[in-house]
């Protein structure tokens, strides 16, 4: 936290120094504070991601269960790859069954685990190639499934993609902290959900994750947050 109070004063006076309010900027300083932003955001979601794990791991992240809109948060994840999607002339296909509407999870926590599966199929994707997002119903659970046709995983890394810190290229310009999957696996499990990982390498990856319909009561959560923080350690 105490990393994280300062890296958001940055954050707040780039965004000021950048306003028109403050005053006209030259091309040469507009770039600079467009690239201390990114930064800086690239550095507090990692610090974000490290707190949360934090969190988890100490058995103290309560799940705010409520009715939840599939395609909201489906929505709200897209925008948040939008850009970098763009940039690599990616398509993204999203398929929703009709028979899907809502289910009872926590919103924002379920915006993190779908933005971080989109984020690692575009990273890991091909210039002008296409990564799937599927949505349907199965025996009581809601399952997303995201698929991309990128660089793959080796057979011999799949075991450890879910290990924390556990960053690879695969021969792409995508570099991260290696949390991204971890996290999504634990808010998964807090869901009592489960997740599934299938790759080949240089013919792309599918992660499948199905969360359950109804709200698990405290009992349940708690034996699945012990497991999971037996796994870690």
């Amino acid at each position: 936290y105490e990393l994280r109070t300062p890296l958001t004063n940055i954050i707040g006076f780039t965004e000021l120094m950048a306003s028109p309010f403050m005053g006209d900027l030259n091309d040469k300083q507009r770039e600079y504070v467009a690239d201390i932003m990114s930064s800086s955001k690239t550095l507090l979601a990692i610090i974000d991601d490290i707190l949360d794990l934090a969190t988890i791991d100490a058995g103290s992240m309560d799940l705010k269960l409520a009715p939840t809109d599939v395609r909201s948060i489906i929505d709200a994840a897209i925008v948040g790859i939008r850009e970098r999607a763009i940039r690599a002339r990616l398509t993204i296909d999203i398929a929703v069954a009709d028979d899907v509407s809502g289910f009872l999870a926590d919103e924002a926590r379920m915006r993190q685990v779908l933005y971080n599966l989109l984020s690692n199929a575009v990273g890991f994707s091909k210039h002008d190639g296409t990564v799937d997002l599927t949505c349907w119903r199965d025996s009581g659970y809601v399952v997303f499934r995201v698929q991309d046709q990128g660089v793959g995983i080796p057979k011999h890394q799949l075991d450890r993609v879910f290990q924390r810190f556990e960053s690879r290229s695969q021969g792409s310009n995508h570099r991260g902290a290696g949390l991204g999957l971890s996290i999504v696996k634990s808010l998964v499990e807090l869901h009592g959900g489960l997740i599934e990982i299938e790759s080949k390498e240089s013919r792309g990856t599918r992660v499948t994750v199905r969360i359950p319909e109804r709200p698990m009561t405290d009992e349940e959560t708690g034996r699945i947050a012990v497991a999971a923080r037996h796994r870690a350690a």
